[in-house]
């Protein structure tokens, strides 16, 4: 079984999106009014979706949720609703390593043979070995999404990522063939992001939940953002549903984790845009600015940051985005740094499998609202 954690959008949605400036900001009514007008097909279509909206226009936040939380828990999601994030996960992985290498732990353009044992770089290809940290958070490595070995031994195709540790990672690594020369061409790759999640735990000597909490989500107070749930946040994780409704399996993460494992509301995923979007002289900001810079260019359009996609619009407008899926969840947060306008869109329905797109057609045409008032 091939399982994938994220399906980028397809480009078109936003690169042929207009924008047109104008300094009014939207009030609640209207807001209200137009996320209800993209989202009301959506969750039409889905009988027990638990969906919730979180925008940031000029400082104002405004989140909303729609339909239940789950069969059994009629009430409306709110901004505390916890849901998996998929690979969202994939642009705290960025933050961590901008935060490092702006203490001077490590530099992007290390390769991966300074970080992984010694028994193991010995049995790598010099392609491999030569393989830096820049290039498993742009995804330029030329690694696979997932290799072979990972696909073929899946062991519970309800929870895919579990069982899959450190050794059976290192066991890959000398039987993979590239896809293309590292630094040459974008591949995005689920491995290469849990690689580098990996070789930082390694380098710092913590775990990966650990450096995520420790960088980005004790500054900002997100609580309740996290891969291990406590007791309190198990009973407000909504119920994960495949794309035909059945109810799903949660996901958990062993050494992948840093490509997928995290759960967040969307009232704390708005916490990171805005900080992402503020600007000031603080460690934070000066960690988070790293993050977003560009670092290969995959075409006129497209841009990698440290996780980050960024795509310039025909009229100049840049956007920042990810988007994430899980087996029973799918997620969107993207933001425009120079509108300071910003979207979360978390749902409990796994579209992301099924190569539905309606999750990030809704975020897109929301940020596209908002960037236009």
């Amino acid at each position: 079984m091939i399982v994938h954690i994220v399906l980028p959008i397809d480009s078109t949605a936003i690169a042929q999106a207009s924008v047109q400036p104008n300094s009014t900001i939207m009030n609640d009514h209207d807001l209200e009014s137009k996320i209800s007008q993209i989202t009301n097909d959506y969750v039409s279509k889905r009988e027990n979706v638990a969906l919730t909206i979180g925008v940031i226009q000029q400082g104002h936040f405004y989140i909303k949720g729609f339909s239940k939380i789950s069969d059994t828990n009629h009430a409306i999601p709110n901004a505390q609703t916890i849901y998996e994030i998929g690979s969202v996960t994939k642009v705290f992985t960025g933050t961590v390593l901008a935060k490092l290498v702006n203490d001077g732990t490590v530099a992007l353009d290390d390769p991966i043979r300074l970080y992984l044992p010694a028994a193991i770089v010995n049995q790598l290809s010099p392609s491999v070995q030569s393989i830096t940290l820049r290039q498993l958070a742009t995804h330029t490595s030329g690694l696979p999404r997932l290799p072979d070995s990972f696909l073929i031994n899946i062991k519970d195709p309800t929870n895919p990522y579990v069982d899959y540790t450190a050794p059976e990672m290192y066991a890959a690594l000398p039987d993979l063939t590239l896809l293309s020369e590292p630094g040459q061409r974008y591949e995005y790759s689920n491995f290469g992001m849990g690689l580098l999640g990996h070789l930082l735990s390694l380098k710092t000597s913590q775990s990966y939940e650990e450096l995520v909490k420790e960088i980005i989500c004790q500054p900002l107070g997100m609580t309740d953002t996290t891969i291990h749930l406590t007791l309190d946040q198990q009973q407000r994780l909504t119920l994960g549903h495949s794309p035909d409704g059945t109810l799903t399996s949660n996901w958990d993460f062993d050494v992948m984790a840093p490509a997928g494992a995290f759960r967040s509301t969307t009232e704390e995923l708005l916490t990171f845009l805005q900080a992402n979007l503020h600007e000031s002289d603080t460690q934070m900001a000066a960690i988070l600015a790293r993050s977003q810079e560009r670092y290969f260019e995959v075409s006129e359009a497209l841009a990698i940051g440290l996780a980050w996609h960024i795509w310039t619009l025909r009229n100049g407008q840049v956007v920042h985005w990810h988007n994430g899926g899980t087996g029973g969840y799918v997620s969107f947060v993207g933001f425009d740094k120079v509108k300071q306008t910003g979207v979360v869109v978390l749902s409990n329905y796994g579209d992301a499998l099924a190569n539905d797109s309606s999750v990030d057609e809704m975020a897109v045409r929301i940020l596209m609202e908002l960037s236009s008032q």
